[in-house]
C-alpha cells in the first residue's frame, strides 16, 4: 500500500484586469460624488449669500439686531421648520443676537426675498419680519411687532 502525499493546492494566479477595473469603477464614482458635492455646496453658498443679502434688508431684523455682523444657516433649526421655503439662521447684530426663521422665495436667479418669519432674540422678544405681497403685486414691509409676553 502505499501512501499518498496530501493534494497541494497550487494558487491560481489573478489576472490583474479584474482589478484595474475596480480601480476605475472607484474613481469614477468617487469622482461623480465629489462633482455633486461641489455642485451641492456651491448651490448652498449661493442661496446663502442670497438670503443673507435679503435678511439684511429687511428693516425689522436691522431694527433689532443692528448692524449686522454674522449670519450662519442653523441646520437643525431649519430641518425643524414647518415648510420646504422656510429655513433658519442665527443672527448676530451689533445690540442682539437671535434665531430668524424665515419663508425664502426666489424672486430671480440672484436674488431670494424673505417674505416672512419671526426673528427669535436670545432675551426673548419675538418680531415678526418679512415682506408681503397685495393683490397687485406690489410689496410692501410687514412692521415689526413685538410679542410683549
Amino acid at each position: 500500500m502505499s501512501e499518498s502525499l496530501p493534494h497541494r493546492d497550487v494558487p491560481r494566479r489573478r489576472s490583474a484586469t479584474s482589478w484595474i477595473i475596480g480601480g476605475v469603477v472607484a474613481l469614477f464614482v468617487l469622482l461623480v460624488v465629489g462633482a455633486a458635492g461641489g455642485f451641492v455646496w456651491y448651490g448652498i453658498g449661493l442661496f446663502n449669500d442670497q438670503a443673507g443679502a435679503a435678511i439684511r434688508a429687511d428693516p425689522g431684523v436691522v431694527d433689532a439686531v443692528g448692524a449686522i455682523s454674522e449670519i450662519h444657516l442653523d441646520f437643525s433649526a431649519t430641518g425643524e421648520a414647518p415648510g420646504s421655503e422656510e429655513f433658519a439662521y442665527r443672527i448676530t447684530g451689533e445690540r442682539a443676537q437671535g434665531l430668524l426663521v424665515g419663508r425664502f422665495v426666489t424672486v430671480d436667479a440672484d436674488t431670494e426675498e424673505l417674505r416672512e418669519g419671526s426673528l427669535t432674540l436670545d432675551d426673548g422678544r419675538v418680531i415678526a419680519i418679512g415682506t408681503v405681497r397685495n393683490s397687485s403685486g406690489a410689496a410692501r414691509t410687514i412692521a415689526p411687532e413685538t410679542d410683549a409676553d
